[in-house]
């Protein structure tokens, strides 16, 4: 990747910089991204390096690189959880009491507060990631749901991600999805809700899925799923609403048998998992009909949830909200 002077563009909705100098790059990362202490490079070498920053609602990605090592911290108790991907090089950080090596391999998770300290270090020339910001007010809202209003910051989260794992790599599918979804413009302006959605779907896939001082045991005693599973469940479930999944595919992303998945699903909220499933896709097409952005017929919002059947969707939706999806049209008025 060739660098250039010092230039900025909007594109889409991502802010694009790039520098040779220092004191550059701090001041846009403090001022666009989030607060840092960060330690010069070299002066003997040159300083190449180049930011790509896309805000969204409740999230922001940063896609960066350097040309040498640089090490920075936290100067902010904003209780923001940042997840990394590693490209090229390597990094070395001081989380809490851990010490932490992350490379392509891994990911990285951890309260905002909490990086006492990282250093990255460039291979061949070149240190590259990813950060995904999920923003403390969507953080301290699902808190208050999952874990009754806990702080990230208490939560000690376990810092690595293997991205090997079935989670690993649902989680980098996410987050590239986002990372599209964020530089697409259009997208953006038809269906905030849609990027909102997938955003809080990642979140809750993290703090379900990462060990923490809270996670619950994989089973009770007496053998029935805990609520973790269940929860994992109902996570997989939003980050795939518009899919056709199977009560199958829920299992195995719960890590229990169908039976079980049945079972915890009657115990803990009286209801089905297809009940469960069919219910947020309602909600998901309800709240759509209703945005004032939304620009989409009520048959392809349906279809866009995982509605195949145009008859029945309309008939559950009246169920559920009490008037039919055409009514939301006409309630919201006519789209600009």
């Amino acid at each position: 990747m060739r660098y250039t002077p010092l230039q900025h563009q909007v594109a889409s909705t991502a802010l694009r910089l790039s520098g040779t100098d220092f004191e550059s790059l701090r001041a846009h990362l403090r001022k666009h991204v989030l607060p840092i202490k960060i330690t010069p490079p070299d002066p003997r070498r040159s300083f190449e390096w180049q930011s790509d920053f896309a805000p969204g609602p409740g999230i922001s990605i940063l896609r960066a690189r350097y040309n040498s090592s640089l090490t920075y911290g936290s100067d902010s108790d904003v209780e923001n959880l940042n997840l990394t991907f590693l490209c090229t090089g390597a990094t070395v950080s001081t989380i809490g009491h851990r010490l932490i090596e992350q490379m392509p391999s891994r990911a990285m998770v951890h309260a905002q507060p909490t990086l006492a300290r990282q250093t990255m270090h460039a291979t061949d020339g070149e240190v590259a990631g990813v950060m995904l910001r999920f923003d403390a007010d969507l953080v301290s809202r699902l808190l208050t749901d999952m874990y009754d209003g806990a702080r990230l910051t208490s939560l000690d989260l376990a810092p690595v991600i293997d991205l090997s794992t079935t989670f690993g790599q649902t989680l980098r599918s996410m987050a590239r999805a986002l990372d599209s979804g964020l530089r697409d413009a259009a997208l953006q302006r038809r269906s905030p809700l849609a990027m909102a959605l997938l955003a809080e779907s990642a979140l809750r896939l993290i703090l379900t899925e990462v060990p923490h001082r809270l996670s619950e045991p994989s089973v009770t005693r007496n053998g029935d799923p805990a609520p973790g599973q269940i929860r994992r469940a109902m996570s997989y479930m939003r980050a795939n609403l518009h899919l056709p999944i199977t009560v199958s595919d829920i299992a195995d992303a719960a890590g229990i048998s169908s039976r079980s998945l049945q079972l915890g699903f009657r115990r803990y909220y009286e209801m089905s998992p297809t009940q469960f499933l069919r219910r947020i896709r309602l909600e998901a097409a309800h709240a759509e009909l209703f945005s004032a952005r939304n620009t989409l017929p009520v048959s392809e919002v349906a279809l866009k949830w995982g509605f195949t059947n145009l008859g029945r969707f309309a008939a559950q939706y009246q169920a559920e909200f009490g008037h039919l999806p055409s009514d939301a049209l006409k309630r919201v008025g006519p789209r600009r």
